[in-house]
């Protein structure tokens, strides 16, 4: 399982976030502030089996402009 975090502009996360869940899969939003000049931006987080990797990727490059992703691998998830 991988833990997928982007950073993108406000403007263009609603948009990837309609998109992702479109394809069913979770998403979390997070507003978020970060860089030199403390900028606004969205942070996404996405909790995706190995399998479906890229098809997230592809959404993001597809939805986004700008984005900065991270991919984490998750050593261990519960559902509580």
């Amino acid at each position: 399982m991988k833990l997928v975090l982007t950073i993108v502009p406000p403007d263009e996360a609603d948009r990837l976030v309609g998109r992702l869940i479109e394809h069913e899969f979770r998403v979390t939003r997070i507003n978020s502030a970060g860089g030199f000049l403390k900028k606004g931006s969205a942070t996404l987080v996405v909790g995706v089996e190995d399998e479906f990797l890229e098809d997230v990727i592809t959404l993001i490059r597809q939805g986004c402009q700008r984005a900065s992703v991270f991919v984490l691998n998750v050593a261990r998830f519960e559902r509580l």
